[in-house]
């Protein structure tokens, strides 16, 4: 403690005190007090600074150990992770049987990477009718535009995906294999289901590969009717000597379906084994050659037919060049649907069907009580029946106002124009 200082005793004999009241032992206790208190003082804030600190340590310390202890990735190409990006193999998140329509596809997938991305882009361009293989938008999913040309017949108006499900993954050498099954629906209306396999590979997220499985309309692989076709007896569906053309096909046991058709056309033949026809030799096929615009190349036309009953017929246009392959033609169903109209009316329990179709109108007349149930609207696509007359082709369409009732049918003419058959113009037909 520091010495007596001489002034102490007047200052502290100074008012208020009236007499000296602060003396020497005081002021030692006084000093001692002050060192407790600033020896507290420095202990709180070392407290309240290892409270920080400390944590904090220990916080980096664990988790350089728990990154210590972490196997480290292996880089390596030759022996890559199931997770590996690039060239390695590639892990996709979609299970077996996963899918559905649009908005099943659409709805939180952004958050999908590498080839599911890819898939997810190529599904709703399916739906969207976004190929781009007649041109349009299309996604940037392909290796080379070459990839997406098996899957032309998707990217018109008939058939068209409205579904999509992922029914398996594979995985190869730097590549990785799904195998799609799709639900399409055409413009008969028939629905069926067809399976494609797509390869992606692992390191560009692109498709190199598109393959087509053969299947019937239930999307079962037809490989699995190879064993069974072999013990059907052999069908000559049509012969032409004058056209060099011959169809025979396979008649399956127990099933009214002749299916692996084989087509002989001059010097070439091929077995279309997603072709099938009813067992019925009043419905085989007919057959007939079409003129090109140019007139530089027929195109042979086979119309097969796959069921009929009561007002319904349903056909199938094949268009083959000389080299086998095919090409396709509008839909004729959606196309005589945009180019006619029709309004019913019920006037004194009479029932009036007007379809005007261009600049020309028919008009029905019915008794109310005609029919059981009456449809909503005139409708289009129960019967279709293709022709070849004198090298052109022709579609026909009876217009059903109820069951069993067909009015009238509108005739489409078909021109080929060297890429695929348009529609010319359409007419009313009488039935």
């Amino acid at each position: 403690m520091s010495d007596w200082r001489p002034d102490w005793n007047r200052r502290l004999a100074i008012r208020p005190f009236k007499k000296q009241q602060f003396h020497a032992d005081l002021m030692e206790r006084v000093e001692q007090r002050i060192k407790v208190i600033e020896g507290k003082r420095s202990r709180h804030r070392f407290r309240r600074t290892a409270m920080v600190f400390i944590p904090a340590l220990l916080l980096i310390l664990g988790a350089g150990i728990w990154f210590g202890i972490k196997e480290a990735p292996n880089h390596n190409p030759a022996d890559p992770s199931p997770t590996t990006q690039g060239g390695g193999s590639y892990e996709s998140s979609f299970e077996p049987g996963g899918g559905g329509g649009f908005e099943w596809w659409s709805f939180d997938r952004e958050g999908l990477q590498g080839n599911d991305d890819t898939i997810v882009k190529l599904a709703l361009a399916f739906m969207n009718r976004e190929l781009g293989i007649w041109g349009g938008p299309t996604p940037d999913i392909w290796e080379t535009p070459e990839v997406k040309e098996p899957l032309e017949r998707f990217d018109v108006s008939s058939p068209w995906v409205y579904e999509v499900y992922v029914q398996e993954v594979r995985t190869e050498e730097g590549q990785t294999v799904y195998g799609l099954r799709l639900q399409l629906r055409d413009s008969i209306p028939m629905v069926y289901q067809e399976t494609i396999d797509v390869t992606i590979r692992n390191n560009t997220h692109k498709i190199s590969l598109i393959e087509l499985v053969n299947t019937d309309e239930t999307g079962t692989p037809l490989d699995e009717y190879e064993s069974e076709a072999v013990k059907g007896r052999t069908v000559t569906l049509k012969e032409d000597p004058k056209m060099g053309l011959k169809i025979t096909g396979t008649l399956s046991p127990n099933e009214g379906m002749i299916r692996s058709i084989r087509v002989q056309y001059k010097d070439k033949e091929r077995i279309f084994q997603d072709w099938s026809n009813v067992n019925n030799d009043s419905y085989y096929p007919e057959a007939g050659l079409l003129t090109a615009l140019d007139n530089e190349q027929d195109v042979l036309a086979i119309i097969l037919t796959t069921g009929y009953g009561t007002g319904v017929h349903e056909s199938v246009l094949r268009l083959l060049r000389s080299d086998f392959t095919e090409v396709k033609a509008a839909d004729p169903v959606l196309t005589a649907e945009s180019k006619i109209q029709a309004d019913v009316k019920t006037e004194a329990g009479k029932r009036i069907v007007r379809i005007k179709l261009d600049d020309e109108t028919r008009t029905f007349k019915y008794n109310e009580e005609e029919a059981g149930i009456w449809q909503g609207e005139p409708a289009l696509g129960s019967i279709v029946n293709f022709s070849v007359e004198g090298n052109t082709l022709y579609a026909s369409m009876p217009v059903q106002v109820w069951q069993g009732e067909f009015p009238v049918a509108v005739r489409l003419r078909y021109v080929y124009d060297g890429i695929s058959f348009l529609v010319a113009d359409a007419m009313f037909e009488e039935i």
